[in-house]
């Protein structure tokens, strides 16, 4: 009997133990390269991201094929791993033989924008999320790119003072590079998770209040402004000389700046609201505005900034509008990021996915 016992008890072990063995087996199987290429995606993105590599004479080589937008490259021999949406495979194919020709990075951009000038490679999409890795504390180690081709600082309301110095510490904000050329985009340093957060709503006065959400370099030239209650009409309390404007915190606790391009639609709200309309009815008055064209829509790449002083929500958040946009046309999880971000440790993420108000929400880390 306490044989037959001791055999069944084995029997059960083993039997518990297959599929251990086989999913360790299954993990142990997976090629390493695969593994690091995608670190640097949001966690929702990498099982279905595409692994390539190139070999010398500059061929593709896929290490997975994947089911989503989103290719990746493991470490190359500059250090960094690299992720892009799929369409600009044709690009890193181009660049990967011209590489394998012992091109310099200049005549290999200048490949490049003859290729797309003629039509032989697609142009860039009006804008694109590409994510860049690295395992060292010499170079941003994890950055997002967002592309944004021919945007100028004025049209999206954001800084082109450099934050890399910053980055590297851990603390930086995001900025644009190559303003006004095809190749503008705009670094996203991700930091790491703040031990103590050093974002504050509090100042010694209400204009300098105001202009709190913003990178130090457009604080002193943005314009502040609030609304009469009753009215709501505007009352400027200082004009700027940027293309930001930023009202003090208000009743919700959120302090906002805004690109001046979306001023209309703000009056245009602020009037309604003073006359008791409901969020719905604000909303739906709005829509008809643009609809008719008394309101020009947002453009695609303007980039807002909120604060909040308590830690019960996101302190310090920067939203860029791109409307229309989906995960699968900018390659940006839809993935909420919410508490991860209250918690000091957010990411990028869209929201209203396909509407015109389409957004990134980008939480910064402080």
């Amino acid at each position: 009997m306490q044989v037959m016992k001791n055999v069944i008890l084995a029997a059960t072990a083993i039997a518990l133990s297959v599929p251990v063995m086989a999913a360790t087996e299954q993990a142990s199987s997976i090629d390493p390269r695969i593994v690091e290429a995608v670190q640097i995606l949001p966690d929702d993105l990498r099982a279905g991201a595409t692994v390539v590599t190139y070999d010398e004479t500059g061929a593709r080589k896929v290490l997975r094929q994947g089911t989503n937008f989103i290719e990746c490259q493991p470490r190359m021999a500059d250090g960094f791993t690299r992720c892009y949406h799929k369409s600009l495979a044709p690009r890193r194919d181009l660049e990967a033989k011209l590489r394998a020709g012992k091109k310099t990075d200049e005549e290999i951009q200048q490949a490049v924008a003859a290729a797309v000038k003629a039509g032989t490679l697609p142009a860039s999409a009006k804008g694109m999320m590409s994510y860049r890795g690295y395992d060292k504390r010499d170079r941003i180690q994890h950055l997002w790119v967002m592309s944004l081709p021919n945007a100028t600082p004025e049209a999206v309301g954001v800084s082109t003072g450099s934050q890399r110095e910053a980055a590297l510490e851990g603390r930086g904000l995001p900025w644009m590079m190559l303003p006004g050329t095809p190749g503008a985009h705009i670094m996203i340093p991700i930091n790491p998770p703040a031990k103590s957060s050093s974002i504050t709503d509090q100042a010694a006065d209400e204009i300098t209040q105001a202009t709190l959400p913003l990178p130090e370099d457009l604080r002193a030239g943005a314009t502040v402004y609030k609304y009469d209650v009753k009215t709501g009409e505007r009352i400027v309390l200082r004009k700027g000389t940027n293309s930001v404007e930023c009202t003090p915190r208000g009743a919700d606790g959120f302090t906002w700046c805004y690109n001046a391009v979306t001023a209309p639609r703000r009056d245009f709200t602020a009037r309604l609201r003073a006359q008791g309309k409901s969020d719905k009815d604000i909303q739906e008055a709005v829509a008809a505005a643009v609809n008719d064209g008394t309101i020009k829509p947002t453009p695609f790449g303007t980039m807002s900034y909120r604060l909040y002083g308590k830690k019960d929500r996101i302190q310090l958040l920067w939203v860029l509008s791109v409307p229309g946009a989906t995960p699968e046309s900018i390659g940006v999880s839809d993935d909420s990021q919410r508490d991860e971000a209250i918690g000091g440790d957010g990411r990028p993420w869209l929201m209203l996915s396909g509407t015109p108000g389409a957004h990134i929400m980008i939480p910064i880390n402080k």
